[in-house]
């Protein structure tokens, strides 16, 4: 694949759908953490729904900023395509949830999570998303 055809440009109003669509994953994920404090969830699944609720959250923003979007799951890359102005608070910490998106979906046990863990990836991500809606809801 091209680098051409690794990036596209969506309509503006496009954002709006991503968004509403990241806000979904985010409530998911909501949802899905009370099944892990049960112990019958596994908490890479919830992190796997944040990591797509940022993911969404940022290419929203993109698509709202007229910027193409790289069709990638990569949340470092995509906070790289915005511009200085406009990255949102949180920084690269998000991008520890990369391999939610990959192998640590299909891994488990290896890594032990605290139940901060959870708590700091439900502020991260309803940061991400807050700030991507104070971009596209403005």
């Amino acid at each position: 694949m091209s680098p051409k055809q690794q990036e596209r440009r969506f309509d503006p109003k496009y954002a709006d759908t991503l968004l509403e669509i990241a806000e979904g994953d985010f409530r998911t994920a909501e949802f899905t953490a009370e099944g892990v404090r049960d112990g019958k969830v596994r908490i890479e699944n919830v992190f796997f729904l944040y990591q797509q609720a940022m993911e969404k959250a940022l290419k929203a923003a993109l698509c709202r900023l007229e910027i193409a979007v790289p069709l990638v799951h990569d949340l470092g890359v995509l906070l790289a395509k915005l511009p200085e102005v406009n990255q949102p608070d949180v920084g690269y910490e998000i991008t520890q949830f990369n391999e939610f998106a990959g192998v640590r979906r299909y891994e488990e046990g290896a890594i032990i999570y605290e139940p901060e863990d959870l708590t700091d990836a439900h502020r991260l991500t309803e940061q991400v998303i807050s700030w991507a809606a104070s971009i596209i809801r403005s």
